[in-house]
């Protein structure tokens, strides 16, 4: 029994291994997403006594390149983050963050 969950874990490190890069960039996508209201609120207070119009394209440059940025800057040391767990415990690993940030989600209110 433990012999065949092995070899499943196994072939489901070697499945997913060409797919780090993109679960890598969900990991960091979903980490913006639940903790985005807090680079808002940042950014809300820094532009607060702006004009109207500065405060929107302020607004709007942090939404496209604020973001952005952060996911291509973070993404990478994700990425190799991953890659540098043994192959075995790789599966395990990935569902666990995935796991925790849905806790994180939950407890943010965000779910």
């Amino acid at each position: 029994m433990m012999a065949l969950f092995l070899q499943l874990n196994n072939q489901l490190a070697h499945w997913i291994t060409p797919y780090i890069n993109d679960i890598s960039l969900a990991l960091v996508a979903t980490i913006l997403v639940i903790y985005g209201d807090k680079l808002n609120q940042v950014l809300k207070r820094f532009v607060s006594n702006w004009t109207f119009l500065a405060r929107v394209s302020a607004f709007i440059l942090m939404c496209t390149f604020g973001y952005g940025l952060l996911t291509v800057w973070i993404q990478p040391f994700v990425q190799t983050a991953l890659l540098n767990i043994a192959l075995m415990y790789r599966p395990a690993f990935i569902v666990s963050c995935f796991v925790l940030l849905g806790v994180l989600a939950e407890r943010r209110r965000q779910l």
